[in-house]
This record gives structure tokens, sequence and C-alpha cells, in this order.
């Protein structure tokens, strides 16, 4: 459980998966902020950017595996350089339509990681958010 989930990233470069995955979770709490980010490095550079600004920095990362240039676990590893202050803030959920048992693994390797399967249910939301 992620306690004051107010703004949400989502990291997919399909943006009909961004799409769906924000309207999941309008409706399970309409007061969240979510910012799109239809390109990996991208994200990673907002990141870098705000970095020593909690207030601008997401709660919680919806992130895809399957991307170009930068994939899921290309982030997570540029993630990982950051400091302290951002991965305490920030959780990150890899957010897969993956049936590879390799990736699978490889995402819940990191117990920090949470993993679900496209596309989010609002249980799992709730699960996380309450």
């Amino acid at each position: 459980m992620i306690n004051k989930v107010k703004k949400i990233m989502i990291v997919d470069d399909n943006e009909f998966d961004c799409y769906i995955t924000s309207k999941v979770i309008n409706n399970v709490d309409a007061t969240v902020d979510i910012m799109e980010f239809n390109s990996s490095l991208t994200a990673i550079q907002y990141l870098e950017e705000f970095q020593s600004s909690p207030e601008k920095l997401p709660h919680l990362i919806f992130l895809d595996i399957y991307m170009p240039l930068l994939d899921g676990f290309d982030f997570i590893e540029k993630f990982n350089e950051f400091s302290d202050v951002i991965k305490s803030h920030t959780k990150i959920c890899i957010l897969s339509t993956t049936v590879d048992d390799m990736y699978i693994h490889k995402a819940k390797v990191n117990e920090s990681i949470l993993f679900t399967s496209k596309p989010i249910t609002k249980e799992f939301l709730q699960s996380i958010f309450y």
C-alpha cells in the first residue's frame, strides 16, 4: 500500500494504453494528478529536472517494459541512480502485457517494485491506494 497517492506518472509509448490507464485511475480517484509520458527518456529527464522538488514528483510511476530507446528495466537502472530523496518519495509499478516468465521474474526481483498486468484494474489500484 502506498500512502497518499496524489500524483502518478504513466510511462508508456502506447498512447492508447496511457489513455486506458488514466481512465481507470480517474474512476478510482478523480483527484489524482496524472502525468503521461510516451517516452521513457522524456520521463527520466523530467525526474532529473525536478528531483529536488518533491511537490513536482510523482508518488507512483506506472512503467511499461517494452519501449524503444530506453526500456522499462533501463529506466529503473537510471531511476536507481537518483538520490534517496526521490527514491523514497516515488514508487515504481511495472505495468506490462508480457507473458515472458523471464521478464516477469526480472520485474519481481526487486521487492520495492510492484508488478501488474495490463490493463490495470480497479481492484489493483484500490489495493495500493487504500
